[in-house]
């Protein structure tokens, strides 16, 4: 089956419920969604059938990876918006769609001025609430990228050293992840030693792997789709905390606070299946993290240190819909990709999260991720 013809075609069948002629879509992801192009600086719009509006740098790309579709390969003086004007224009079309969250006001602007026959319309999230859904060979392409992310960490792990910084770990997680075979990082890795791992996008320093009794690893791989998965390891060089942080040394069980985090993604888990409202899907991690019992807690509820939302969706970007958090009103679907990612941090202790991609099925979930979940895998690496 040709799925980016499916999306192409589901996109017109959309565009009439919204009285437009035609669409013009101007983000680059949205773009390769439509078209399977790849590359930069170039629209796409649904007149003839489609068509890609790009320069003479990218002619012959287009010529291989999107052979069924036309393009109008515009004059190096002439803008890509200007070039998207005339050809909207020529084509005679009334009313126009556009990306209403993702142009910008200045672009939309200059396109009323660069064709000012035509009434353009913004329309907010048409594209996305396709992409909400992946077909089946957009689940294989993050399944792919979840297998290189997955490479990768074992590559990382497996050349761990005491005197690693934060920074080198990151910058070495990254080197691995393109060896794995991907493009590149889905995002800046995250590396915490320690008590920073109570930061849940810390910046990389020079602390040493050393001077930590944990590490927490946030990291994903970009082949087009994306991952992204995080883990938190016991140092693979002793249980001993740092000297530096009497909190670390003296504090909270690594061992409770992890059962619990992973406690709270199992709750998750068995919530997720078509139909469950995404809200609910949080509120079973939350009120999981909320009774557990542990012998030693932080002041108030432990749930008040879990201070992010569940997830999120997956794909081509690494945050997409659905939104799996309390507020959400979003309701779960078979075909959608998230993330599950319960996380208890404690500052001046550090932090404890567990993240796997997931895929809604017809009558439940199936985890993309194969690392082990439990703490015995990782207790001493």
């Amino acid at each position: 089956m040709n799925y980016i013809l499916e999306r192409r075609t589901a996109l017109t069948r959309a565009l009439k419920t919204h009285g437009v002629e035609a669409f013009l879509v101007t983000t680059a992801v949205n773009v390769t969604y439509l078209t399977g192009f790849t590359g930069e600086d170039t629209y796409f719009t649904t007149v003839k059938n489609g068509l890609l509006i790009s320069d003479s740098r990218f002619e012959e790309q287009i010529k291989d990876e999107c052979s069924d579709l036309d393009a109008h390969i515009r004059p190096h003086n002439r803008t890509t918006l200007e070039a998207a004007a005339e050809v909207l224009t020529k084509a005679g079309v009334k009313s126009v769609g556009v990306e209403g969250n993702r142009i910008t006001l200045g672009e939309l602007e200059q396109l009323k001025a660069l064709a000012p026959k035509i009434n353009f319309v913004p329309l907010n999230g048409v594209i996305e609430a396709q992409r909400v859904i992946k077909d089946p060979s957009e689940v294989q392409k993050i399944e792919d990228s979840v297998r290189v992310a997955e490479r990768a960490f074992r590559m990382f792990v497996a050349t761990l050293r005491e005197t690693d910084t934060e920074k080198e770990m990151v910058d070495a997680l990254e080197n691995y992840i393109r060896r794995a075979g991907a493009r590149g990082s889905s995002f800046p890795p995250i590396v915490a030693v320690g008590e920073r791992g109570a930061l849940p996008h810390a910046p990389p320093t020079n602390r040493p792997l050393g001077e930590g009794s944990k590490l927490l690893v946030d990291w994903g791989a970009d082949l087009l789709y994306k991952s992204d998965l995080t883990r938190t390891l016991r140092s693979p060089f002793g249980t001993a905390p740092s000297r530096r942080n009497k909190m670390e040394r003296v504090g909270y069980d690594f061992e409770e606070i992890y059962q619990v985090v992973l406690t709270a993604q199992n709750a998750a888990l068995a919530m997720i299946r078509p139909g469950v409202k995404a809200k609910d899907v949080d509120a079973a991690a939350r009120k999981a993290i909320a009774t557990a019992k542990i012998h030693r807690a932080p002041e108030g509820n432990l749930a008040d240190y879990f201070t992010h939302g569940l997830g999120h969706g997956i794909g081509l970007e690494v945050h997409e819909a659905p939104k799996i958090r309390a507020n959400s009103e979003d309701v779960l679907e078979s075909g959608m990709v998230v993330t599950i990612e319960p996380a208890i941090y404690i500052p001046g202790w550090g932090g404890v999260r567990i993240e796997d991609d997931v895929l809604v099925t017809h009558d439940g979930y199936r985890l993309l991720s194969t690392l082990p979940r439990e703490i015995s895998t990782f207790a001493v690496v």
